[in-house]
């Protein structure tokens, strides 16, 4: 610790004989008398704490450094998020820790702490992963072509004839700020545990049920707050209320246009992708691949099938199949908010509680990137 103080010092000072040397080069003048007087003394508090490093370092050779210093200098040399992630596991210990802001009933965590859960929620929510975000607090206006009203289109044109004006007309979505929260209790008895990874476990635990809710939001909406995938326009309609045929995958599927078909993926609930694979058994199977690499149940006319428990059943009315680009379809604005620690509301619980808050909204921003498939 004292030889990183020194030699922060050491660099102060020669910041200090650089600027004294560019004020002169500036004004293309000679140093004046008190400069010549500062830089001298600067030249020798240098050689003076050179000196001092010296003898640490030779001293250092002949004796082990005391323990004190090296834990300190080799928690310098940690990383933000490893020494961010300790802290974060001995504060839901409730032992004490400098890297951590202590409130009135606990702790603040750490931004490292809360990305590491959204890094969990992409991996498991991939219509999440694959969307655009946008990380800006308050509103954000995002604007696009309103294709029903664009004219713009080329034609072919003779010298000295002047080209026709095509108008179009640009619309925009706004993107809000809807505050969500979740809250993880943790027992006492499982925080005792010594043997429990309680970081990994408690952002595993939370980034679960954030995956659900933002699954549900993207895909759901609700009126008033995030939308999502709800206000879509681009349909078929089943002939059964509880039954889809080859047929009908088809035709969502083209109802993207070719730009957009390269990124689209099929979004459904387990139980509409084995009713689809039950279909599929008894054509020719060309439609169907059953591979289950890269993290997704299977492929269905070329791409990529995932499965979501938010996704509404094969019912009446029910919008149960997605073909939809997510990069191109869907905007979604996340911050990253806070962790805390709530040691003594669930005290009479033998637990505690680890609350996490993020700022949110999902939108579409191209009618023309998402279609889907609404039963009977």
């Amino acid at each position: 610790m004292y030889k990183k103080k020194l030699m922060e010092e050491r660099q102060a000072l020669v910041d200090e004989m650089v600027a004294l040397r560019a004020g002169a080069e500036r004004e293309n003048r000679a140093f004046s008398e008190d400069e010549d007087k500062r830089f001298a003394e600067i030249e020798a508090e240098i050689s003076r704490i050179d000196a001092s490093l010296r003898a640490i370092d030779a001293t250092r050779k002949l004796q082990d450094a005391p323990e004190e210093e090296v834990v300190e200098e080799k928690r310098a040399e940690e990383s933000v998020e490893v020494v961010e992630t300790r802290a974060f596991a001995n504060i839901i210990r409730q032992r004490n820790d400098a890297n951590i802001t202590k409130t009135d009933n606990g702790a603040v965590i750490p931004k490292t702490i809360i990305n590491k859960i959204i890094d969990q929620v992409k991996d498991l929510s991939p219509l999440f992963r694959m969307s655009t975000h946008y990380n800006i607090r308050g509103k954000v206006a995002i604007p696009y072509v309103d294709t029903a009203n664009d004219n713009i289109s080329v034609a072919y044109a003779n010298e000295f004839v002047d080209l026709q004006a095509k108008d179009t007309k640009l619309l925009a979505i706004e993107l809000d700020g809807f505050l969500a929260g979740v809250l993880c209790k943790v027992s006492r008895s499982l925080i005792n545990a010594t043997d429990i990874d309680l970081v990994n476990f408690v952002i595993g635990k939370m980034a679960a049920a954030i995956a659900e809710f933002i699954d549900k939001e993207m895909i759901k909406g609700t009126s008033g707050s995030i939308t999502g995938l709800s206000t879509a326009t681009q349909k078929i309609t089943a002939a059964s209320a509880t039954a889809i045929t080859v047929n009908e995958l088809i035709a969502a599927q083209d109802l993207l246009k070719g730009a957009f078909q390269a990124g689209a993926i099929w979004v459904m609930a387990p139980a509409t992708w084995t009713a689809v694979k039950k279909v599929l058994a008894g054509t020719s199977n060309y439609e169907l691949n059953a591979s289950i690499e890269n993290g997704f149940a299977g492929r269905l006319l070329g791409k990529p099938v995932y499965t979501s428990d938010q996704c509404e059943a094969l019912a009446t009315g029910k919008k149960a199949i997605w073909y939809i680009n997510p990069a191109e379809a869907l905007a979604v604005k996340t911050v990253e908010d806070s962790v805390q620690i709530l040691n003594e509301r669930y005290a009479t619980q033998h637990a505690i509680g680890v609350v996490a808050w993020l700022e949110m909204d999902a939108k579409v921003q191209n009618q023309q990137a998402v279609g889907f498939v609404q039963m009977a």
